[in-house]
C-alpha cells in the first residue's frame, strides 16, 4: 500500500513540474503588423511616371478589400516606418498574372527610402519578383552596386505566396516561401533600415497583406511549416497566446496542494 500511495504522489508531482515547463513560454515581440483592414494612417503612399526618367507623382493603391493593392503600372510605392534590422518579417505577396510580363514587384524590408530606381542613393535589401525572368530575388543595392544574394524559383510565380524572411546580427538571411526554405545565406552591405516599402513597377494588381514584423530572428521557425502548401488566399498564422502569470501560479498552487493532501492522508492511514 505504501508503494502505491509513493507512486500516486510521484505522479502528481511529475504532472506540476510538467504544467510549470510547458506553460512557461518565451516569444519574440511584435515591432508592429498591417492586415490592411482599416485607415493606412502609418503609411505613406507615392509614386513615380518612369518614361525614361523618374517623374515624382501620386501613387495608386486601394485596401478597401483588405489588401494593399497597385492599381495602375506605374511605380507605386507604399512606406512604413521601419527601423527593424535584426529579426523576423512575415508576409502575404500576390504576383499578377501582368499582359505584358515586364512588372517587378519588391517588399524592401530593410531600407533608407530610396528606390530602384535611385541607384545613387539607395540602400536596401529587398524580396522581388521579377515578371520578365519568371523569378523572385533576394538582392541589395548600396549606392550604384547591386547584389543578387539568391535567385529564387517558385512555379507558378503568379498567385499568393507566403513569404517569410529573417535576419541575424551576423547578416545571415533564412527565406522561405509557402513553408520552404529557399534561401540560406550571409550578406553584410546593409546592416541598418528606418522604412520598410512596398514597391509595384508595372504590376497592377500586385498586393500584399497580413504583414507582421518581430525583434527575433528564431521567430521565423514559427512561421516555417515544411508541410504547407502553397496557399490560394492570403492566411495569417496564428502565434501563440503568452500564459498569463497569475493562472500559471493558480495551476502550479492547485498541483501542490494536490500533492500535500495526499500526503495528509498516506500519512493517517500508515
Amino acid at each position: 500500500m505504501k508503494t502505491k500511495w509513493k507512486h500516486l504522489i510521484a505522479g502528481f508531482t511529475m504532472v506540476v513540474l510538467c504544467v510549470s515547463v510547458c506553460t512557461t513560454t518565451t516569444n519574440a515581440d511584435e515591432v508592429w503588423s498591417e492586415d490592411f483592414e482599416g485607415p493606412l494612417e502609418d503609411w505613406t503612399i507615392f509614386g513615380y511616371i518612369y518614361d525614361g526618367y523618374p517623374v515624382p507623382t501620386e501613387g495608386n493603391f486601394s485596401h478597401a478589400s483588405g489588401t494593399l493593392v497597385s492599381l495602375d503600372d506605374d511605380v507605386n510605392i507604399a512606406r512604413h516606418d521601419s527601423d527593424t534590422s535584426v529579426g523576423t518579417w512575415v508576409f502575404d505577396m500576390f504576383v499578377p498574372d501582368d499582359d505584358d510580363g515586364e512588372g517587378n514587384i519588391y517588399v524592401e524590408f530593410l531600407s533608407n527610402g530610396s528606390s530602384f530606381i535611385e541607384f545613387g542613393n539607395a540602400s536596401f535589401v529587398s524580396v522581388g519578383a521579377y515578371l520578365d525572368d519568371n523569378k523572385f530575388v533576394l538582392w541589395s543595392i548600396v549606392g550604384s552596386s547591386w547584389s543578387v544574394y539568391k535567385n529564387i524559383i517558385i512555379d507558378p510565380l503568379q498567385g499568393w505566396h507566403r513569404i517569410v524572411v529573417s535576419r541575424t546580427s551576423e547578416g545571415r538571411f533564412l527565406v522561405a516561401f509557402n513553408g520552404t526554405i529557399v534561401a540560406n545565406t550571409t550578406h553584410t552591405l546593409v546592416t541598418s533600415s528606418i522604412y520598410l516599402q512596398f514597391i509595384c513597377n508595372d504590376a497592377a494588381g500586385a498586393a500584399i497583406d497580413n504583414l507582421v514584423v518581430y525583434d527575433d530572428p528564431e521567430e521565423f521557425w514559427n512561421h516555417v511549416d515544411l508541410t504547407t502548401t502553397t496557399p490560394t488566399t492570403p492566411t495569417t498564422t496564428a502565434t501563440p497566446l503568452p500564459i498569463d502569470p497569475v493562472l500559471l501560479g493558480l495551476f502550479g498552487g492547485i498541483g501542490v496542494g494536490v500533492v500535500i493532501l495526499l500526503v495528509i492522508i498516506y500519512r493517517r492511514r500508515s
